[in-house]
């Protein structure tokens, strides 16, 4: 059974987006945004559904997603989402930011995520300041 989103006029599919009648260009507004917080949003659901699963029915569960997806991204999903706890996710960076700081603590991660939101750092540039950072703590 594939789920069925409807926003309005806006019928969301598995591969495509169904207008219905006319709208007006105002009422394009929110399903737009709405697929941009999904697109941004389903990592971290991804990662927390794969993590609280396998807490609760061990290996069976991860067959679940056999076939879906690359078993490669969704070990990424699941450890990135294990890592960088629910409190220390910053919604206003992308889910390659969090993967970025991921190997750190979670006190370290905070301070990175905001100095990322903070300077305008992009996931790259953030990962090499995460890079610095750890081979400065290596020589001292």
């Amino acid at each position: 059974m594939q789920p069925k989103i409807a926003l309005g006029n806006f019928e969301f599919l598995p591969a495509a987006v169904k207008v219905h009648g006319k709208p007006p260009v105002e009422d394009w507004a929110g399903p737009l945004q709405f697929a941009i917080w999904c697109q941004r949003a389903s990592p971290w659901w991804i990662g927390d559904l794969l993590n609280s699963g396998d807490a609760r029915f061990g290996e069976a569960f991860s067959q679940a997603c056999e076939g879906h997806v690359s078993s490669e991204m969704l070990q990424r999903y699941e450890s990135v989402a294990r890592r960088v706890p629910p409190h220390v996710r910053n919604p206003s960076l992308s889910w390659s930011a969090h993967a970025a700081v991921a190997r750190l603590s979670p006190d370290q991660q905070r301070l990175m995520l905001q100095r990322a939101e903070t300077n305008g750092w992009n996931s790259e540039q953030l990962r090499k300041k995460v890079r610095e950072m750890l081979a400065s703590k290596s020589r001292n």
